[in-house]
This record gives structure tokens, C-alpha cells and sequence, in this order.
């Protein structure tokens, strides 16, 4: 599940993607997709298989965290941010999607694809303009189907102050794993 979204000053856009499985995953059978603008259609698509480093597998509650090739802000010690800049050019008017290639399905939505909300979406008290979101420990299971609304942005998500990366790295889940693989 994508477990954090940095819609940081200029460049800094992170996308921390969570294993809420209860086992290892591979990462070339998945995707982060971008929809800019309301498109109906992925802008930029990165496999997670491709990224540098090495890595092909993400353990359970593990994360993944990629960047923009232009972010600067200072994580916390020991966090590897891979830069991913096609996917992480998002401003908080964009949809992102996590897809599973051998399923052919969506794990995770963060937003409304095919939908432009104007500069950005809201719900509850949150925003996703030039915010910092973390998805809430009770979560274990990502948005699957693409909604009609962002209803998830109020009841799933915590908002912090724009450039904010201090939980990047690690996240908790204090709810039962769900098994996707």
C-alpha cells in the first residue's frame, strides 16, 4: 500500500510504498502509476523491479520509499530513497497507483484516477497540496477499485506540515496483514 505521500516545496515528492503482506513480495510484478491532470490513462509508470540497487524483493512490512531525482530534504539515518522522477512529478491535483502485473489489478489508489479535483483533494481536515500524508496504522488493505470521491484522504490518512520526511522508512500496522501475493 502506498503508507506515505511527501507533496513537499518544489521537487520534494516521496512515495513510501508499504508490504502489508505476510510475506515477501516481488518487486517486478509491480507498479507505481501516475495520472496527471484527471488522465484516465498512467502519464509515467515505474516497475519497482527496474529500480537501482539491486533490490528484488520487499519484505513483509517492509518499505519501499522513492523520490524525485530533484528532492532534498534530510531523512531520517539509514533510509534509502530511490529516485523514481517520472512517478514522483506529481503536484496534489494527481492520481497514484500501485498495480500488480500478474493480477492485473490495482493494489492501492491514492486519489481519484480519471478525475481533476483542481489544485488538489480534501477530506476531513486534510489536503493533498503541499502536505506531508501517513497512512494510519489501522490500514491494511489498499483502495482497489478506483473510487467515485477521495473519501479515504479524511478517515485513513494523517496530515503533517509541507516538507515533513521525518517518518519516512518504516511504518507501522497495528491491524492483520493482508496477503495480496
Amino acid at each position: 500500500i502506498i503508507s506515505e505521500y511527501v507533496e513537499g516545496s518544489s521537487n520534494n515528492k516521496y512515495i513510501e510504498i508499504f508490504n502489508a503482506s505476510s510475506s515477501s513480495v516481488t518487486l517486478s510484478d509491480y507498479e507505481v502509476r501516475l495520472f496527471i491532470n484527471g488522465a484516465t490513462t498512467a502519464s509515467s509508470t515505474q516497475n519497482l523491479g527496474s529500480l537501482t540497487g539491486g533490490q528484488s524483493t520487499l519484505a513483509a512490512g517492509a518499505v519501499l520509499v522513492l523520490r524525485n531525482g530533484q528532492a532534498n530534504l534530510s531523512l531520517p539515518a539509514g533510509v534509502t530513497a530511490f529516485v523514481s522522477s517520472g512517478v514522483t512529478g506529481y503536484n496534489g491535483d494527481d492520481a497514484l497507483a500501485i498495480w500488480k502485473i500478474s493480477a492485473n489489478a490495482y493494489v492501492d489508489i491514492f486519489g481519484v484516477i480519471g478525475t481533476d479535483p483542481g489544485t488538489g483533494w480534501t477530506g476531513g481536515s486534510n489536503s493533498t497540496v503541499d502536505k506531508t500524508l501517513r497512512r494510519r496504522s489501522t490500514v491494511g488493505a489498499g483502495v482497489t477499485s478506483n473510487p467515485a470521491s477521495f473519501s479515504t484522504l479524511g478517515t485513513q490518512w494523517d496530515q503533517f506540515d509541507v516538507d515533513t520526511a521525518s517518518g519516512l522508512g518504516s511504518h507501522s500496522l497495528t491491524t492483520a496483514y493482508r496477503d495480496w501475493e
